[in-house]
């Protein structure tokens, strides 16, 4: 193991959980996740259902396994989510044109709706999050946490 990261790593005698990046990504997600489903619940919508509407929103026609790629998910969890949405009324489904076996997903305009909601209410969150830091500062984490994610993806 690398002496430059070895601080940062639970395998320290005088490791701090403090210290381990990991614990304070999990803490952002988590609170976040906490926050968002606070403000959401009054509409009926959780964290998954929020995920999957907004990446569908960014991928009109997407299917089931581009829309599992985006939130991170099993095919198996994205498809219950789908499949929910669906009898809500959110989305709809199709089977591909040029291979039946690959259903997509498209937003209905009540989940056009409740997408341009959850774009307001997570204004409110975001800012937030970012209070106290600047744009700057936001766009050098995200820079960070994208190479860390293709580090981590490889």
């Amino acid at each position: 193991m690398s002496k430059k990261y070895a601080k940062f790593l639970p395998t320290n005698d005088s490791f701090n959980l403090e210290n381990f990046p990991f614990f304070w990504v999990t803490q952002v997600h988590a609170q976040y996740v906490l926050n968002v489903d606070h403000v959401l619940k009054k509409h009926g919508v959780d964290n998954s259902r929020r995920r999957l509407l907004l990446a569908l929103s960014t991928k009109p026609n997407a299917s089931v396994s581009d829309l599992s790629e985006m939130i991170v998910s099993k095919m198996s969890t994205t498809t219950k989510i789908v499949y929910r949405l669906k009898d809500e009324g959110f989305v709809d489904t199709y089977s591909c044109e040029n291979d039946a076996r690959i259903t997509r997903v498209i937003l209905t305009e009540k989940g056009e709706n409740m997408t341009q909601k959850i774009n307001d209410l997570m204004t409110v969150v975001l800012e937030q999050s970012f209070d106290g830091l600047t744009p700057l500062q936001i766009e050098k984490m995200m820079e960070s946490l994208k190479h860390i994610f293709k580090n981590l993806a490889h």
